[in-house]
Protein backbone atom coordinates (compact mmCIF):
# COMPACT_ATOMS: atom_id res chain seq x y z
CA UNK A 1 0.00 0.00 0.00
CA UNK A 2 1.44 3.62 -0.61
CA UNK A 3 -0.04 6.61 -0.32
CA UNK A 4 1.16 10.51 -2.68
CA UNK A 5 3.62 12.68 -0.42
CA UNK A 6 3.30 16.39 -0.78
CA UNK A 7 6.03 16.60 -3.72
CA UNK A 8 3.69 14.12 -5.58
CA UNK A 9 6.10 10.91 -5.17
CA UNK A 10 4.71 7.43 -3.74
CA UNK A 11 5.03 6.85 -0.15
CA UNK A 12 4.37 3.44 0.92
CA UNK A 13 2.37 3.38 4.18
CA UNK A 14 3.62 2.72 7.19
CA UNK A 15 3.26 -0.28 9.20
CA UNK A 16 0.05 -0.44 11.94
CA UNK A 17 2.23 -1.28 14.67
CA UNK A 18 6.07 -0.98 15.91
CA UNK A 19 8.35 -3.64 16.07
CA UNK A 20 10.31 -4.77 18.93
CA UNK A 21 12.81 -6.33 18.75
CA UNK A 22 14.23 -7.34 22.64
CA UNK A 23 16.80 -10.10 24.33
CA UNK A 24 17.80 -9.89 27.94
CA UNK A 25 21.11 -7.77 27.79
CA UNK A 26 24.15 -8.37 26.44
CA UNK A 27 22.40 -11.29 24.76
CA UNK A 28 22.35 -11.06 20.84
CA UNK A 29 19.86 -8.28 20.00
CA UNK A 30 22.14 -5.83 18.67
CA UNK A 31 23.47 -8.06 16.08
CA UNK A 32 20.05 -9.15 14.82
CA UNK A 33 19.68 -5.12 15.01
CA UNK A 34 22.53 -5.02 13.00
CA UNK A 35 21.50 -6.81 10.21
CA UNK A 36 17.60 -6.59 9.93
CA UNK A 37 18.25 -2.86 9.63
CA UNK A 38 19.90 -3.47 6.14
CA UNK A 39 16.66 -4.63 5.22
CA UNK A 40 15.64 -1.42 2.84
CA UNK A 41 11.89 -2.21 4.61
CA UNK A 42 13.29 -1.86 8.14
CA UNK A 43 14.65 0.89 10.18
CA UNK A 44 14.23 0.28 13.80
CA UNK A 45 15.79 2.71 16.57
CA UNK A 46 18.80 1.79 18.67
CA UNK A 47 18.01 1.24 22.49
CA UNK A 48 16.13 4.63 21.93
CA UNK A 49 14.34 3.60 25.24
CA UNK A 50 11.70 6.50 25.34
CA UNK A 51 9.89 4.11 27.50
CA UNK A 52 12.09 4.90 30.50
CA UNK A 53 10.92 8.38 30.51
CA UNK A 54 7.02 7.64 30.11
CA UNK A 55 6.72 9.12 33.71
CA UNK A 56 7.35 12.39 31.99
CA UNK A 57 4.45 12.19 30.30
CA UNK A 58 2.82 12.24 33.34
CA UNK A 59 3.13 16.08 33.84
CA UNK A 60 0.74 19.11 31.95
CA UNK A 61 1.07 19.38 28.58
CA UNK A 62 2.68 22.84 28.88
CA UNK A 63 5.41 21.31 30.65
CA UNK A 64 5.98 18.19 29.05
CA UNK A 65 9.48 18.80 27.87
CA UNK A 66 9.94 15.00 26.66
CA UNK A 67 11.80 15.14 23.66
CA UNK A 68 14.53 17.78 25.13
CA UNK A 69 14.52 15.14 28.10
CA UNK A 70 14.82 12.09 25.57
CA UNK A 71 17.60 13.90 24.36
CA UNK A 72 19.49 14.42 26.93
CA UNK A 73 19.24 11.07 28.49
CA UNK A 74 20.55 9.35 25.97
CA UNK A 75 21.23 11.35 22.71
CA UNK A 76 18.52 9.35 21.18
CA UNK A 77 17.51 11.78 18.18
CA UNK A 78 21.12 12.96 17.55
CA UNK A 79 22.38 9.01 17.12
CA UNK A 80 19.53 8.74 14.65
CA UNK A 81 19.85 12.07 12.51
CA UNK A 82 17.40 13.82 13.93
CA UNK A 83 17.05 16.72 16.37
CA UNK A 84 14.16 17.08 19.05
CA UNK A 85 12.56 19.72 16.93
CA UNK A 86 11.97 17.21 14.16
CA UNK A 87 8.84 15.48 16.51
CA UNK A 88 6.51 18.39 16.38
CA UNK A 89 5.30 20.40 18.61
CA UNK A 90 2.14 19.60 20.98
CA UNK A 91 2.71 16.18 21.78
CA UNK A 92 1.88 15.45 25.66
CA UNK A 93 1.12 11.59 25.43
CA UNK A 94 3.50 8.42 25.21
CA UNK A 95 2.01 6.47 22.38
CA UNK A 96 1.71 9.35 20.15
CA UNK A 97 5.06 10.67 20.75
CA UNK A 98 6.90 7.29 20.08
CA UNK A 99 4.99 6.68 17.15
CA UNK A 100 5.95 10.23 15.94
CA UNK A 101 9.66 9.88 16.70
CA UNK A 102 10.24 6.30 15.34
CA UNK A 103 8.00 6.60 12.34
CA UNK A 104 9.80 9.55 11.41
CA UNK A 105 13.32 7.78 11.42
CA UNK A 106 11.76 4.95 9.23
CA UNK A 107 10.12 8.11 6.92
CA UNK A 108 13.68 9.66 6.71
CA UNK A 109 15.02 5.65 5.32
CA UNK A 110 12.10 5.08 3.19
CA UNK A 111 11.21 2.12 5.29
CA UNK A 112 7.82 1.01 5.98
CA UNK A 113 8.73 -1.22 9.18
CA UNK A 114 9.47 1.18 12.53
CA UNK A 115 10.27 0.61 16.07
CA UNK A 116 12.70 -0.13 18.62
CA UNK A 117 15.80 -2.40 19.31
CA UNK A 118 16.65 -2.61 23.28
CA UNK A 119 16.91 -5.15 25.91
CA UNK A 120 15.32 -2.62 28.34
CA UNK A 121 11.44 -4.19 27.42
CA UNK A 122 12.15 -7.65 28.27
CA UNK A 123 9.76 -7.14 31.80
CA UNK A 124 7.56 -5.12 29.92
CA UNK A 125 6.75 -6.41 27.08
CA UNK A 126 2.64 -6.58 27.93
CA UNK A 127 3.42 -3.13 28.51
CA UNK A 128 3.98 -1.97 25.45
CA UNK A 129 1.61 -4.59 23.83
CA UNK A 130 -0.76 -2.80 25.69
CA UNK A 131 0.18 0.80 24.55
CA UNK A 132 0.58 -0.55 20.76
CA UNK A 133 -2.17 -3.35 20.23
CA UNK A 134 -0.38 -4.28 16.54
CA UNK A 135 2.54 -4.19 17.57
CA UNK A 136 5.49 -7.15 17.12
CA UNK A 137 7.93 -8.94 18.94
CA UNK A 138 11.28 -10.77 17.81
CA UNK A 139 12.66 -12.16 21.00
CA UNK A 140 16.30 -13.19 21.05
CA UNK A 141 17.33 -16.01 23.71
CA UNK A 142 20.99 -16.92 24.60
CA UNK A 143 22.42 -19.35 27.10
CA UNK A 144 22.17 -17.93 30.19
CA UNK A 145 25.84 -18.31 31.32
CA UNK A 146 26.91 -16.95 27.71
CA UNK A 147 25.20 -13.62 29.02
CA UNK A 148 26.53 -13.48 32.43
CA UNK A 149 29.85 -13.80 30.82
CA UNK A 150 29.28 -11.16 27.98
CA UNK A 151 28.02 -9.15 31.16
CA UNK A 152 31.02 -9.41 33.09
CA UNK A 153 33.48 -9.33 29.66
CA UNK A 154 31.51 -5.76 29.54
CA UNK A 155 32.35 -4.65 32.82
CA UNK A 156 35.92 -5.63 31.93
CA UNK A 157 36.08 -3.70 29.41
CA UNK A 158 34.89 -0.27 31.76
CA UNK A 159 31.36 -0.49 30.87
CA UNK A 160 29.96 1.75 33.97
CA UNK A 161 26.84 -0.32 33.25
CA UNK A 162 27.84 -3.69 33.37
CA UNK A 163 30.51 -2.51 35.85
CA UNK A 164 27.92 -1.98 39.01
CA UNK A 165 27.51 -4.85 41.20
CA UNK A 166 24.57 -7.32 41.10
CA UNK A 167 24.31 -6.90 37.04
CA UNK A 168 25.16 -10.50 36.66
CA UNK A 169 22.35 -11.14 39.37
CA UNK A 170 19.81 -8.75 37.60
CA UNK A 171 20.19 -10.89 34.09
CA UNK A 172 20.15 -14.27 35.55
CA UNK A 173 16.84 -13.55 37.22
CA UNK A 174 15.50 -11.26 35.04
CA UNK A 175 15.93 -14.36 32.59
CA UNK A 176 12.84 -15.83 34.03
CA UNK A 177 10.84 -13.08 34.13
CA UNK A 178 11.16 -12.23 30.31
CA UNK A 179 10.19 -15.59 29.46
CA UNK A 180 6.80 -15.23 31.77
CA UNK A 181 6.60 -12.14 29.51
CA UNK A 182 6.63 -13.33 26.32
CA UNK A 183 4.62 -16.28 27.34
CA UNK A 184 1.97 -14.18 28.30
CA UNK A 185 2.30 -12.20 24.76
CA UNK A 186 1.87 -15.64 23.41
CA UNK A 187 -1.37 -16.32 25.10
CA UNK A 188 -2.71 -12.81 24.22
CA UNK A 189 -2.10 -14.46 20.46
CA UNK A 190 0.35 -11.31 19.93
CA UNK A 191 2.83 -11.69 16.71
CA UNK A 192 6.20 -13.46 18.44
CA UNK A 193 8.90 -14.56 16.74
CA UNK A 194 11.53 -16.01 18.92
CA UNK A 195 15.33 -16.96 17.83
CA UNK A 196 18.50 -18.16 19.68
CA UNK A 197 21.58 -15.96 19.47
CA UNK A 198 23.40 -19.09 18.65
CA UNK A 199 21.78 -20.24 15.97
CA UNK A 200 21.69 -16.63 14.87
CA UNK A 201 26.15 -17.08 14.78
CA UNK A 202 26.36 -20.19 13.65
CA UNK A 203 23.74 -20.38 11.02
CA UNK A 204 23.00 -16.29 10.48
CA UNK A 205 21.00 -17.39 6.79
CA UNK A 206 18.44 -19.34 8.58
CA UNK A 207 17.48 -17.42 11.03
CA UNK A 208 17.26 -14.24 8.95
CA UNK A 209 15.10 -15.97 6.75
CA UNK A 210 12.74 -17.23 9.61
CA UNK A 211 12.79 -13.57 10.93
CA UNK A 212 11.84 -11.91 7.23
CA UNK A 213 9.13 -14.66 7.08
CA UNK A 214 7.66 -12.92 10.28
CA UNK A 215 7.77 -10.12 8.77
CA UNK A 216 6.30 -10.45 5.48
CA UNK A 217 9.17 -9.24 3.90
CA UNK A 218 11.93 -10.87 1.05
CA UNK A 219 14.98 -12.11 2.44
CA UNK A 220 17.61 -11.45 0.70
CA UNK A 221 21.79 -13.14 1.82
CA UNK A 222 23.15 -9.47 2.75
CA UNK A 223 21.21 -9.82 5.29
CA UNK A 224 23.32 -12.50 6.74
CA UNK A 225 26.91 -10.33 6.97
CA UNK A 226 27.88 -7.54 8.85
CA UNK A 227 29.52 -5.98 6.07
CA UNK A 228 27.72 -2.89 4.69
CA UNK A 229 25.55 -2.51 8.16
CA UNK A 230 24.95 0.66 9.81
CA UNK A 231 25.96 1.13 13.35
CA UNK A 232 26.00 5.01 13.39
CA UNK A 233 23.17 5.16 16.14
CA UNK A 234 25.04 2.17 18.84
CA UNK A 235 26.97 4.11 21.08
CA UNK A 236 30.55 3.99 21.56
CA UNK A 237 32.50 1.18 23.93
CA UNK A 238 34.69 -1.34 23.68
CA UNK A 239 32.53 -4.00 23.91
CA UNK A 240 30.86 -3.47 20.75
CA UNK A 241 34.39 -4.12 18.92
CA UNK A 242 32.57 -7.26 17.70
CA UNK A 243 29.47 -6.08 16.53
CA UNK A 244 31.26 -3.01 14.77
CA UNK A 245 33.57 -5.27 12.91
CA UNK A 246 32.50 -6.96 9.27
CA UNK A 247 32.09 -10.25 10.25
CA UNK A 248 30.23 -12.05 13.02
CA UNK A 249 32.45 -13.71 15.52
CA UNK A 250 31.49 -17.22 16.51
CA UNK A 251 34.48 -18.46 18.24
CA UNK A 252 34.84 -19.18 22.22
CA UNK A 253 35.12 -16.19 24.43
CA UNK A 254 37.32 -15.20 27.36
CA UNK A 255 35.50 -16.81 30.25
CA UNK A 256 35.16 -14.96 33.42
CA UNK A 257 32.33 -16.63 34.99
CA UNK A 258 33.45 -17.73 38.61
CA UNK A 259 32.80 -20.90 40.47
CA UNK A 260 29.98 -19.39 42.26
CA UNK A 261 28.24 -17.59 39.79
CA UNK A 262 28.51 -20.72 37.20
CA UNK A 263 27.00 -23.14 39.81
CA UNK A 264 24.45 -20.35 40.47
CA UNK A 265 23.74 -20.54 36.64
CA UNK A 266 23.43 -24.38 36.62
CA UNK A 267 20.96 -24.25 39.92
CA UNK A 268 18.25 -22.32 37.78
CA UNK A 269 18.89 -24.07 34.59
CA UNK A 270 18.11 -27.23 35.96
CA UNK A 271 15.05 -24.89 38.08
CA UNK A 272 13.99 -23.94 34.81
CA UNK A 273 14.08 -27.05 33.20
CA UNK A 274 11.68 -28.82 36.05
CA UNK A 275 9.22 -26.19 35.62
CA UNK A 276 9.09 -25.40 31.62
CA UNK A 277 10.36 -28.33 30.06
CA UNK A 278 13.91 -29.15 28.31
CA UNK A 279 12.67 -26.56 25.91
CA UNK A 280 13.49 -23.88 28.00
CA UNK A 281 16.27 -22.38 28.50
CA UNK A 282 16.84 -23.75 24.28
CA UNK A 283 20.52 -23.36 25.03
CA UNK A 284 22.16 -25.34 26.27
CA UNK A 285 20.94 -28.39 24.90
CA UNK A 286 22.46 -30.69 27.32
CA UNK A 287 21.66 -30.15 31.00
CA UNK A 288 23.12 -31.60 33.73
CA UNK A 289 20.98 -34.03 35.31
CA UNK A 290 23.16 -34.21 38.37
CA UNK A 291 22.70 -30.37 39.67
CA UNK A 292 19.80 -30.10 42.09
CA UNK A 293 17.37 -26.89 41.73
CA UNK A 294 18.12 -24.09 44.13
CA UNK A 295 16.23 -24.54 47.38
CA UNK A 296 13.48 -21.71 48.06
CA UNK A 297 14.85 -20.18 50.25
CA UNK A 298 17.40 -19.20 47.96
CA UNK A 299 14.75 -18.23 45.27
CA UNK A 300 12.94 -16.11 47.47
CA UNK A 301 16.53 -14.43 48.54
CA UNK A 302 17.40 -14.17 45.11
CA UNK A 303 13.92 -13.11 44.22
CA UNK A 304 14.07 -10.51 46.64
CA UNK A 305 17.23 -8.77 45.60
CA UNK A 306 15.96 -8.49 41.86
CA UNK A 307 13.02 -7.01 42.70
CA UNK A 308 14.87 -4.87 45.03
CA UNK A 309 17.44 -3.41 42.43
CA UNK A 310 14.55 -3.26 40.01
CA UNK A 311 12.82 -0.90 41.84
CA UNK A 312 16.06 1.30 42.22
CA UNK A 313 16.33 1.13 38.49
CA UNK A 314 12.55 2.21 38.21
CA UNK A 315 13.59 5.36 40.45
CA UNK A 316 15.99 6.90 38.67
CA UNK A 317 14.38 7.76 35.29
CA UNK A 318 11.30 9.11 37.40
CA UNK A 319 13.38 11.39 39.09
CA UNK A 320 14.86 12.38 35.76
CA UNK A 321 11.42 13.16 34.66
CA UNK A 322 10.85 15.48 36.67
CA UNK A 323 14.01 17.67 37.70
CA UNK A 324 14.68 20.69 36.12
CA UNK A 325 17.05 19.77 33.32
CA UNK A 326 19.61 22.61 34.65
CA UNK A 327 20.54 21.06 37.86
CA UNK A 328 20.88 17.62 35.32
CA UNK A 329 23.53 19.47 33.16
CA UNK A 330 25.48 20.73 36.09
CA UNK A 331 25.60 17.42 38.23
CA UNK A 332 26.32 16.36 35.11
CA UNK A 333 29.02 18.61 34.01
CA UNK A 334 30.04 18.32 38.24
CA UNK A 335 30.58 14.25 37.75
CA UNK A 336 32.61 14.29 34.23
CA UNK A 337 35.22 17.27 36.27
CA UNK A 338 35.54 14.71 38.67
CA UNK A 339 35.64 11.94 36.60
CA UNK A 340 38.61 13.43 34.59
CA UNK A 341 40.08 14.95 37.94
CA UNK A 342 40.46 11.37 39.47
CA UNK A 343 40.98 9.55 36.12
CA UNK A 344 38.26 7.11 36.68
CA UNK A 345 38.32 6.16 33.14
CA UNK A 346 39.87 2.50 34.36
CA UNK A 347 37.83 -0.60 33.45
CA UNK A 348 35.24 -1.38 36.65
CA UNK A 349 35.55 -4.35 39.14
CA UNK A 350 34.27 -7.67 37.30
CA UNK A 351 30.88 -8.59 38.86
CA UNK A 352 30.35 -12.08 40.04
CA UNK A 353 26.60 -11.40 41.39
CA UNK A 354 26.52 -8.99 44.08
CA UNK A 355 24.18 -6.44 45.26
CA UNK A 356 23.24 -3.65 43.06
CA UNK A 357 22.29 -2.63 39.68
CA UNK A 358 20.90 0.82 40.06
CA UNK A 359 21.04 2.92 37.31
CA UNK A 360 23.11 5.99 37.75
CA UNK A 361 21.15 8.96 37.58
CA UNK A 362 23.75 11.03 35.46
CA UNK A 363 24.76 8.45 33.42
CA UNK A 364 24.48 8.98 29.95
CA UNK A 365 26.36 5.01 29.80
CA UNK A 366 23.97 3.93 32.08
CA UNK A 367 20.80 4.74 29.96
CA UNK A 368 22.03 3.97 26.29
CA UNK A 369 25.60 2.69 26.75
CA UNK A 370 24.63 -0.09 24.34
CA UNK A 371 23.10 -3.52 26.10
CA UNK A 372 22.03 -5.74 23.80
Amino acid sequence: MSTQGQDGTQERAMEPGPLFVVSMWRSGSSLLYALLNKHPQVALTYEADLLLLKPVFLKPAALCDWAERWEFWSDAFQRHGLTPADAGDGISDFRAAFKAAHQLYAKRHGATIWGDKSPNYYDRLNEMADDFPDARFIIVWRDPKGTANSILRAASLGNSYFSRKGAAHCGLLGYEVFKKECDRLLARGKPVCQVDYEDLIQDTPSVMRHVCEFLQIPYDDSLAVLEGADRSAILEGQHHANLKGDKIVRGRRLELVGAALRKKILQYEAWWHRIYGSAWPPYPQSADNAVESPSRFSRLVDRALYLTLRVRDRISPLVFSFIPISLLRRYRESKRRRREATDVAQPGPVDAGGASCAVALNSRAAHGEGRG
